[in-house]
């Protein structure tokens, strides 16, 4: 397994635990490849999960960012695109 796919999979297991420990995403139904729609999440929380993100990785993230990359999978993979790692 190649280190970005590696650093991807670990991201999105990051993002995940952040999402359900910190934002209250319901952990027994919410995996990597989770639309953010279906856990309620709206522009609000994503605007906060983005400013989080750029803090805890140290890359600009933006709120229609993480809209368009919608699952934490699709966030991880966004954040390796953007140079972050675990």
């Amino acid at each position: 397994m190649s280190n970005s796919v590696t650093s991807a999979s670990a991201l999105a297991d990051a993002v995940l635990a952040l999402l359900v420990d910190k934002y209250e995403a319901p952990a027994e139904t919410t995996a990597v490849d989770t639309e953010f729609e279906l856990i309620g999440f709206d522009s609000l929380i994503l605007v906060e999960v983005a400013v989080d993100l750029s803090g805890r990785y140290g890359v600009e993230v933006a709120d229609d960012e993480l809209q368009e990359a919608g699952t934490a999978a699709g966030v991880a993979e966004l954040l390796v695109a953007k140079g972050a790692g675990v």
